[in-house]
């Protein structure tokens, strides 16, 4: 049996420089008073209190190597795993001479770039409308894009599945209705 090939992802603690941005990948705790907050509000008994310890939550920093700009993400986003996937994918493909069809380091600096211009943009009234239009279309996108995934025969597994159901509706609302007639002291009709 062919062995699974572990899915690359940056490594804690160490800064990855690509082009003018460095990346770093940490975890950060939670200060004592935090932990103290949430020990008080999770009424926490008191013998387990002191057995809670502050735990490391995962980030990763992008920045400007000048520092200037930089932007932190935990790790529950979308972000977050974007980057701890497809940095190592496109920084391994780039040493091997590969060349990929998305998210390669140019396609990543891009997104850097396009980050730092948006942050450090002023934008009047109808520059925030059209980037909000711009979103609401890729919101878009990304709904019809995962209706599209669907494939033909699970639509059709789908479907087959809701005639079930809906035939058994059917079947119990006709149950219902001949147990309220006899209820009622009357004779179903295809009796």
């Amino acid at each position: 049996m062919e062995e699974k090939k572990e899915r690359p992802s940056l490594p804690f603690g160490k800064e990855i420089k690509i082009g003018n941005y460095k990346v770093l990948k940490f975890t950060k705790s939670l200060s004592k008073s935090q932990l103290k907050g949430l020990r008080a509000d999770a009424n926490v008994p008191t013998g387990l209190k002191k057995q809670l310890t502050r735990a490391g939550i995962p980030y990763i920093k992008v920045e400007a190597i000048s520092g200037i700009f930089a932007l932190t993400f935990c790790f529950n986003t979308q972000v977050f795993r974007w980057l701890d996937y497809c940095i190592p994918a496109a920084l391994e493909a780039q040493e091997n001479g590969e060349t990929l069809s998305q998210n390669s380091v140019a396609d990543i600096l891009h997104v850097f770039g396009m980050w730092m211009t948006d942050v450090c943009t002023t934008g009047d009234q109808k520059y925030y409308e059209d980037k909000a239009n711009a979103l609401k279309a890729l919101i878009e996108r990304q709904k019809a894009f995962a209706g599209a995934a669907e494939t033909a025969e699970e639509k059709a597994e789908d479907d087959k599945t809701l005639e079930e159901v809906k035939a058994n509706e059917e079947a119990k609302d006709k149950l219902r209705e001949m147990a309220k007639e006899l209820e009622e002291g009357g004779e179903h009709e295809g009796e």
